[in-house]
């Protein structure tokens, strides 16, 4: 390669060459025993100190920083002593719990399992254990696993990571994260090393195009040294006096020229500036890294799908009930069994739980009700997953779908219409019921025919979904969802919806629960959606029930009709009293008031093609009559004065005030 540079470019290569060639430097033994002796002081385990100084660039600096350390803060509550300090990539260990991966996990396609620490006296790793019996993997197919299983992850890196082409043309730039590992395979002594916390795209890049395979490296860190002999003759030696010859060449004072080749192994031979975590207060080492990798993923470049982000946020809060006691479990299970159902439901047989009782166990962990103990629970831990700003909003409704969908193949729009459905707030706040559905059925036709009896009382204080409500509600709206069949029942609108077609799930569902049919509806569709059915259609005063057969084609519930019975109100109460009367117009009015927000919400959208603002935030809007903006506020005005009545007055306002006696032109009170 010139040496001579003839352009702007050339001269920053020629630069960068110089830098690249200044970061590698020799290691003796003198320097191995004591980086090794500092690291362990510093925290790291005996096996991780012992590898770990053959993957400095520069020794010496590494041994400086190490006698510098100091606390910082890393991450959301994550306080950590660290080092900062060139690193050669040959080495490293491509990290085998990837965050990138949780929604494949989730899934079923990414089976390999998540770190647990390792502690010995005041240091600690974290550790991938193939060696768990639960694994069922012995000494010929565990490392077999492993490497398919890292195939995988390779590939999703391949399809999700844009900077392949400027990482092997100019190397690694940005330094990534390290954290101390050890991988132990079955009747094998443990391997232990650096793992790319949160730069495993950068080091797979590089390795795999300089030919350094993961069974390589992990053939290479298993060689400790124990004299300089070894040392000299250790295979990551080896591949730093290959550098070093081609180092000397550029810093020579009269440069040599080099090959493409020779460039190329120097450029990608570093990664500079890398944070080392040594030790870390309060919290494991191994929840340390997830929230610092959660961290730099969710919220820099290169950012988790949205799926995948709420996958990682969901075992996040997760972890913290389940270490907190406020995992919701069934009569008879543990929060471990709990824990399983959540994570591999597809694989929990029916006898011992339905989808729904996964979903309705799901509902109850996590749509708590707010500044709840729990929900403040699951507040911390989202927070150290990135969730600021407007994902806090409906963060609740996104963790329990993304938790329940997990059983649900091909579940992107399902999910969507899922999550839509969990924002009813009647569903806040749900208990553990293991009861047979028509139990629970009973229980709700009680809990609705109450609330009717309470709205013709003119009582306003009345729940949104009792508990048995709740339960059929849940259950329904998964199969509605999730169930058999290729369409979603309960959809979400469209974007031009008409009159009657803007509302979303999480309005039809509390809608359907309200009604006598409704409610039965959603009791069928628990029912059919056991044994696998499709949704039966009720008819008019029909009861829901448990039926051998599937329905006929003509008898099928589609997304149509139960928008339609959602909107549809209970038949008046023969005889019904005026409070009566003006409960069912206040359920009236509720449909109406929906709509209004329904075309406001549209409105505020409307953009052109490929304008980046909205029509609104471009310029507003005026009413080109002139009369909707005046009539809304006298509306609203009106029902102000009625709410100002009622709290002065109530129930125990005297029957013969008439109207004629009183304030009717809605003056203020």
């Amino acid at each position: 390669m010139n040496q001579n540079p003839t352009s702007d470019d050339a001269v920053a290569d020629a630069a960068e060459l110089l830098l690249r060639a200044a970061q590698i430097a020799p290691l003796s033994w003198a320097q191995y025993k004591a980086l090794r002796e500092a690291l362990i002081t510093a925290g790291f385990p005996p096996e991780v100190a012992s590898t770990t100084p053959l993957l400095a660039a520069n020794p010496q600096h590494m041994l400086e920083q190490l006698k510098r350390r100091r606390l910082e803060l890393l991450a959301p509550g994550v306080i950590a002593e660290a080092i900062y300090t060139d690193v050669l990539v040959a080495g490293l260990v491509r990290a085998p719990e990837n965050l990138r991966m949780d929604e494949q996990r989730w899934a079923g396609g990414f089976r390999m399992p998540r770190y647990t620490q390792h502690t010995e006296g005041r240091t600690a790793a974290c550790m991938l254990d193939l060696d768990d019996p639960r694994l069922g993997l012995d000494k010929e197919s565990a490392p077999t696993f492993f490497f398919n299983q890292l195939e995988l992850i390779n590939t999703e890196v391949e399809l999700k990571n844009k900077y392949k082409k400027d990482i092997l043309d100019h190397g690694i730039r940005v330094g990534g994260t390290l954290f101390a590992f050890l991988l132990k395979f079955p009747g094998r002594v443990p391997i232990a090393g650096l793992e790319t916390g949160d730069c495993y795209g950068r080091t797979y890049f590089i390795q795999e195009k300089e030919g350094m395979t993961t069974e390589k490296v992990l053939a290479a860190l298993e060689q400790v040294p124990a004299n300089s002999a070894e040392l000299r003759n250790h295979p990551l030696q080896r591949h730093r006096a290959n550098l070093l010859a081609i180092a000397g060449k550029i810093t020579a004072p009269t440069p040599a020229p080099i090959t493409q080749r020779e460039r190329d192994t120097l450029v990608r031979a570093v990664m500079p500036s890398t944070k080392i975590v040594l030790n870390v207060r309060d919290v494991t080492l191994v929840e340390a890294r997830r929230r610092i990798v959660a961290q730099h993923h969710i919220e820099q470049p290169t950012p988790f799908s949205s799926d995948t982000a709420w996958q990682i946020r969901a075992a996040a809060a997760l972890d913290s009930l389940q270490a907190k006691g406020h995992l919701k479990t069934h009569p008879g299970t543990d929060a471990a069994e709990t824990r399983r159902w959540f994570d591999a439901p597809t694989e929990i047989p029916a006898h011992t739980a339905y989808r729904d009782d996964i979903a309705a166990l799901a509902a109850a962990t996590l749509l708590l009700d707010p500044d709840s103990p729990g929900d403040r629970v699951i507040t911390a831990a989202l927070r150290t997953r990135g969730v600021i700003g407007r994902d806090r909003t409906r963060a609740r409704s996104f963790l329990a779908a993304a938790v329940i969908a997990r059983a649900v193949p091909g579940h992107a729009g399902r999910q969507s219409a899922l999550e839509r459905a969990l924002t009813t707030k009647g569903l806040r706040g749900m208990g553990v019921d293991t009861r047979p559905v028509d139990k629970i059925l009973i229980d709700a036709r009680e809990e609705l025919a109450e609330a009717r009896r309470q709205k013709s009382r003119g009582n306003p204080d009345i729940p949104l979904m009792g508990p048995a409500t709740q339960q059929i509600a849940l259950r329904g709206a998964y199969y509605l969802t999730c169930g058999t069949g290729d369409t979603v029942l309960l959809e979400r609108s469209e974007l031009n919806a008409k009159k009657g077609e803007a509302q979303e799930p999480g309005q039809l569902l509390a809608s359907l629960s309200t009604t006598q049919q409704g409610l039965e509806q959603l009791a069928q569709a628990v029912f059919d959606g056991r044994r696998g059915h499709p949704v039966r259609r009720l008819e008019k005063d029909e009861s829901a029930g448990d039926r051998d057969t599937p329905p006929q084609p003509e008898e099928t519930m589609t997304a149509t009709a139960l928008r339609a019975l959602a909107l549809t109100p209970d038949d008046p109460i023969a005889d019904a009293t005026a409070s009566a009367k003006l409960a069912m117009d206040g359920d009236n009015l509720r449909y109406e008031v929906a709509a209004v927000s329904a075309r406001l919400e549209k409105m505020m959208g409307r953009r052109d093609d490929g304008a980046a603002a909205t029509v609104i935030q471009q310029r507003g809007w005026k009413d080109p009559h002139g009369t909707s903006v005046g009539e809304l506020e006298a509306a609203v005005k009106l029902l102000r004065n009625w709410e100002m009545r009622h709290e002065i007055f109530g129930e125990a306002s005297s029957p013969d005030l008439s109207y004629g006696e009183a304030d009717t032109d809605g003056a203020d009170l």
